[in-house]
């Protein structure tokens, strides 16, 4: 008994000093700070102190059996991730190859670590170990010597022959990788950061040292066999998407639209190597090996798991999910039964399993795909029982069916709404349903992988039957896919609003009788706590935001409930940067888009695909679901609180009044057509948007701003100086990022560049 007891208290103490470690690095994402000291730490360290001084006088902490030590121990562990954190975090060596970036015309030598894989601009991109550097032309060559990695995109004929480990050389230009465009965008300079890199290279040609190399042996031939293997026998598309469901998209060159298709309906779990890979796998070795003693099946459970680890890949969610059915099968053979003793022993583990990954690689705390494994796995162990339980009119079979999704979903949705503002609607039922698809079609891969390792021709006349259920998954997912509100942008959340959500959600899962009772009411007040801001900042928001997108000008006019927006830009420009900023404002329509000439628009029948636009104006060809009206008919278009208005001038302008204030675009003009404007008479406007191009002084002594953007990477300094003269504040996108205008409230969002 005393023994029994022993093991509960340092299964305690662990479980408190692992949460003190997770929470401490939790902490130190927050970027407010002293010295590179995040508050965050500071207060967590601080609370272990006061936790341990409480622990004296509150009976309820005394019971726990824990003494003040194991408190301040814990916040002396907090304080301490933070420190490991930014020790660990990744830095650019002195010799490190984004030190020389941006430089064009470069040659770099270096040992490539991966195969290339297609991107969503159809090109291959790979990480290069860079070991040297020619820059100048030849004769007059200059090399150096670099260490560090290099992300390298190359048109896919030139990758061919690119392998891991093979010496290889790429012609091209480096470059240094961007934040965010705007606040909750896709963060390409920290994504780069996290696989220690920190520059990228738009490669032109790649020469090889050994033309007839083939690179070091590694697991990625076995994953090349499987993934050739699913495509003779399915095709060229649908093949990967098995292999994808086997080892997990992040290594399988899968179709840009079916990850998309997948992703869109609620899906997205069963193509990325996860928990549900291991439990299937590992649940099929302990069937055939079911007549062996139990240290034979966790051997063979083992070997399993090391296998999948190697073909998937040794990251966030895979070392997670290998990690957690590791312990299972220690458990296993520790109880001589499938369930591990203690109630509370999965969740032990679950938050053990967290502390080690985060002690050997802590900045995975910052990793999506880290935070949704384990919302997922954490939402399965403390929703998915009470829920089946709760179903009692359906047959158990269906009950869980309904069950896993709807627990893993509830866990997950707070930070999907915090990342992304966006929710899928039928992702529960399509679970649901699709769930025996799933399962066939992961479990037949895994079997016709098998099979083409040993003998390949076998193994793919047997992937050939998973034609048929393959069809059917798809099917079933193009037709989710089709139904209204789909994929429904709510909008972003903020991070209080997902705390809170999660505090809820723990109160209702713990043992206390109160709160269980009472989950309607808490459930309830979780919604209106994320809709109401949302409705009303939604309904309220008056704003023009000029995006990011280079040199193409785009901006997104939010106006008491309505949207507009000003060109779509091109299909990357649409897949990017404005549908992301869309879904995180809860848009779900386009009241009024405008496409102005000469400028690229060929995106809006991207973004018409996903949302629909009430009205357009322009010359926009191949338009299905809606009918494009002459740019001369928006003549005082009313949207919200705002009036669009194309002027009578040559060139014509666009002016948009919000109460009495405007916004004025201007096109590419020379400095002559802008005298023209000023002599037919141009009103003046608070704000002036244009391309970044030359600018006149009596162009913009007559519209006299107060406030200037420029889409563009940059203004030249005799423009730059006369805006500077006339005290105009100016924001150049390619430098400030997203720009935001609120009429009477001025700008935001960016910062103001100078001259120089």
């Amino acid at each position: 008994m005393s023994k029994r007891l022993g093991l509960a208290f340092n299964s305690q103490v662990v479980v408190v000093l692992a949460a003190a470690w997770v929470l401490g690095l939790l902490a130190a994402q927050i970027p407010v700070g002293i010295g590179g000291l995040s508050w965050g730490v500071l207060a967590v360290a601080a609370g272990g102190v006061l936790l341990a001084i409480a622990a004296l006088r509150i009976p309820a902490l005394r019971r726990l059996g824990l003494g003040w030590w194991v408190w301040l121990v814990a916040a002396g562990i907090a304080l301490l991730a933070g420190f490991y954190l930014q020790w660990r975090t990744p830095q650019p060596g002195p010799q490190d190859i984004s030190r020389k970036a941006p430089e064009f015309d470069v040659v770099v030598t270096g040992k490539a670590l991966n195969l290339p894989r297609l991107n969503s601009s159809g090109k291959r991109r790979f990480f290069l170990e860079a070991q040297q550097l020619e820059l100048g032309e030849a004769p007059y060559t200059r090399t150096e010597r670099v260490t560090g990695n290099l992300y390298v995109t190359v048109p896919p004929e030139q990758a061919e022959g690119v392998t891991p480990g093979r010496q290889v050389s790429v012609k091209g230009a480096l470059y240094l990788p961007v934040t965010a465009a705007f606040r909750g965008g896709f963060d390409f300079k920290n994504y780069l950061a996290q696989n220690h890199t920190f520059a990228g290279m738009r490669g032109e040609e790649v020469y090889f040292a050994d033309p007839t190399g083939t690179g070091t042996w590694g697991f990625w031939q076995l994953r090349q066999r499987i993934v050739e293997g699913h495509r003779q026998a399915l095709g060229a598309e649908r093949g990967p998407l098995v292999s994808a469901m086997v080892v997990g998209a992040r290594v399988v060159d899968l179709d840009a639209n079916l990850r998309t298709a997948f992703t869109r309906a609620g899906l997205a779990h069963t193509i990325a190597a996860s928990g549900f890979h291991v439990s299937l796998l590992l649940g099929t070795v302990l069937a055939l090996t079911n007549r062996f003693g139990l240290r034979t099946q966790m051997v063979a459970g083992l070997a399993a798991l090391g296998l999948f680890v190697m073909l998937a890949g040794f990251e966030a969610g895979v070392a997670r999910a290998a990690l957690m059915g590791a312990v299972g099968l220690w458990g296993l053979v520790q109880t001589g039964e499938g369930d591990v003793t203690g109630k509370r022993q999965p969740l032990h583990l679950l938050l053990l399993v967290a502390a080690v990954l985060l002690l050997y690689n802590p900045t995975w705390i910052g990793n999506l795909g880290f935070q949704f494994s384990f919302l997922a796995t954490l939402g399965l162990m403390l929703l998915a029982t009470p829920i089946a339980q709760s179903l009692t009119f359906l047959p158990p079979a269906l009950a869980e069916l309904i069950a896993v999704p709807t627990a893993a979903y509830l866990w997950t949705l707070p930070l999907q709404l915090y990342s992304f503002g966006l929710i899928n609607t039928y992702t529960i039922l399509l679970n649901a349903v699709a769930a025996p698809l799933i399962m066939v079609l992961t479990l037949g891969g895994m079997v016709t992988a098998g099979i083409g390792l040993i003998q390949f021709q076998a193994g793919v006349w047997a992937a050939k039957l998973l034609a048929y259920p393959l069809a059917l998954l798809l099917g079933l997912v193009h037709w989710t896919n089709q139904l209204p509100f789909n994929s429904l942008a709510a909008g972003k959340i903020t991070a209080g609003q997902m705390v809170l959500i999660y505090v809820l959600l723990g109160l209702v899962c713990s043992g206390w009788d109160w709160w269980r009772r009472r989950w309607p009411w808490v459930a309830l007040f979780g919604i209106a706590t994320v809709l109401v801001p949302l409705l009303y900042g939604h309904a309220t928001r008056l704003q023009l935001t000029a995006l990011d997108t280079g040199r193409i000008p785009v901006m997104v006019l939010e106006s008491r409930g309505q949207v507009g927006v000003i060109n779509a830009g091109d299909e990357r420009t649409v897949k990017f940067t404005l549908l992301p900023f869309l879904q995180l404002q809860g848009v779900n329509r386009i009241d009024v888009g405008v496409a102005w000439p000469g400028v690229p628009n060929q995106g809006w029948s991207n973004l018409n695909a996903v949302m629909p636009i009430q009205q357009l104006y322009g010359d926009v060809p191949d338009m299905k679901k809606v009918t494009p009206q002459p740019l001369h008919g928006l003549q005082s278009v009313t949207l919200g609180a705002m009036t669009l208005t194309v002027t009578a001038n040559e060139p014509p302008l666009l002016r948009i009044t919000a109460g009495k204030e405007t916004l004025v675009w201007l096109p590419e003009t020379s400095f002559e057509q802008q005298d023209a404007l000023v002599q037919q008479g141009v009103s003046p406007a608070q704000v002036l948007w244009w391309s970044g191009g030359p600018l006149g002084n009596r162009f913009l002594q007559t519209l006299q701003p107060y406030g200037a953007i420029a889409s563009n990477f940059r203004v030249k300094k005799g423009d730059m100086g006369r805006l500077e003269r006339l005290k105009i504040p100016t924001f150049v996108t390619g430098q400030a990022g997203a720009v935001q205008w609120r009429p009477g409230r001025g700008f935001s969002g960016g910062r103001q560049e100078s001259a120089g």
